[in-house]
C-alpha cells in the first residue's frame, strides 16, 4: 500500500466525524468528561453502530500506520544506499587529488628549488626596505649625518624616530645631489617619518628636501609612471587640484582659503594663549572675590554672636 498525506487528513476526518458521533450520543462536550453512565441511556442499535465506526477507524489507523513504517523504512534503506555513494565518490576524488598533488609537485620541484634563493633574497630585500626611508633634496657638501638628523628633528619633532645607519646612494656627480637612504630600527618608525614628511614643507632650510619609501626597482618604474600620468593630467584640466594618494590619482577643487602664513600661525596661538589665560585669571578673581566675601560674612556673623553672648 502507497501512503500518503492524504491519507492521514482523511482517516483525522474519519475519526473526528466517528468521536462527534460519541459526544453526541453522551450528550458530553468533552471526551475527559465521559463515563460509563455517559453511555447507559443510549439505546443497543446506536451503541452497536458507533462501535462498529471505531472498529473501522482503528482498522484504518492500522494500515495506515504499517504503510508509513515500511516508507519510512524504505526511506532509510534509500539514505544509507546514498551515503554510501557518496562516501564512495569522496575516495575517488581524495585519490586522484593525491595524484594530481604528485604530478604537480614531482613537476614544479625542480623549478621551485631553483627560484628558492631569489624568492628568499626578495622576501629579506623587501623587510629590510620596509625599515628604510629615502631622502632627495639634501646637498652634496654637508655633514651627512647630522644633516639628515636635522631633517628628521624639522619633519617629526624632537622626539622623532633616529637613524640606525645614513649613507648615499649611486655613483657621484657633479651638479647632481645623491639620493640618501636611512635605515630605521621598526618599519613603524620608517612609517611615521613618511606621515610626518608633508611637514618639511613649512621649514625654511628644509622645504626642498623630500622623503620617500624605499621602493622595489619595480616600484620605481610604476611611480615614474604615474607621476606622468599625474603631469599629463595637471596639463589637461588646470582648473582641479590633482594628486597621487595610495597609488592612484586623485582629483578635487582647488582650495579656496589659502594657507595661512606660519607667522601669523604662531601669533594667532600667541594671542589664543594670552585671551585664555586673562580670561582664566578673571575667573579666579571673580572665584576669590566670592570665597572673600563669604568668608567676611561668616566672621561678622560669628562677632555679633560673641556680643549677644
Amino acid at each position: 500500500m502507497d501512503i500518503s498525506f492524504n491519507d492521514f487528513y482523511c482517516l483525522d476526518n474519519k475519526g473526528q466525524k466517528v468521536l462527534r458521533s460519541v459526544l453526541k450520543l453522551a450528550g458530553s462536550n468533552s471526551l475527559s468528561s465521559l463515563t460509563e453512565q455517559s453511555f447507559r441511556r443510549a439505546d443497543t442499535d446506536t451503541l452497536s453502530t458507533i462501535i462498529l465506526s471505531l472498529v473501522d477507524v482503528v482498522d484504518d489507523s492500522l494500515n495506515v500506520l504499517r504503510a508509513a513504517a515500511t516508507a519510512m523504512d524504505k526511506f532509510k534503506n534509500d539514505q544509507i544506499l546514498n551515503q554510501q555513494t557518496v562516501i564512495k565518490l569522496q575516495e575517488e576524488l581524495i585519490s586522484k587529488q593525491a595524484s594530481a598533488d604528485t604530478v604537480e609537485s614531482k613537476f614544479n620541484r625542480e623549478q621551485f628549488e631553483g627560484r628558492l634563493p631569489s624568492v628568499v633574497r626578495s622576501v629579506v630585500n623587501e623587510n629590510e626596505r620596509q625599515k628604510q626611508v629615502v631622502l632627495f633634496g639634501v646637498p652634496e657638501e654637508c655633514d651627512l649625518c647630522s644633516t639628515v638628523e636635522d631633517v628628521l628633528k624639522s619633519a617629526s619633532g624632537q622626539g622623532g624616530p633616529a637613524p640606525r645607519q645614513v649613507y648615499r646612494v649611486g655613483a657621484s656627480k657633479r651638479g647632481r645631489n645623491r639620493p640618501i637612504k636611512v635605515q630605521f630600527k621598526s618599519r613603524e618608525e620608517a612609517r611615521e617619518t613618511i606621515s610626518n614628511a608633508k611637514y618639511l614643507k613649512r621649514s625654511e632650510k628644509y622645504g626642498n628636501v623630500f622623503i620617500a619609501p624605499d621602493r622595489s626597482p619595480e616600484e620605481r618604474a610604476q611611480r615614474r609612471n604615474l607621476v606622468q600620468h599625474l603631469r599629463e593630467k595637471r596639463e589637461r584640466e588646470p582648473g582641479s587640484y590633482h594628486y597621487i594618494s595610495q597609488g592612484k590619482i586623485c582629483s578635487r577643487d582647488h582650495p579656496r582659503e589659502t594657507v595661512q602664513p606660519a607667522k601669523d600661525l604662531l601669533t594667532t596661538a600667541i594671542d589664543d594663549i594670552s585671551i585664555s589665560f586673562a580670561n582664566r585669571c578673571k575667573s579666579f578673581e571673580d572665584d576669590m572675590t566670592e570665597r572673600f566675601r563669604r568668608l567676611d560674612g561668616s566672621f561678622n556673623r560669628l562677632n555679633k554672636l560673641g556680643t549677644n553672648m
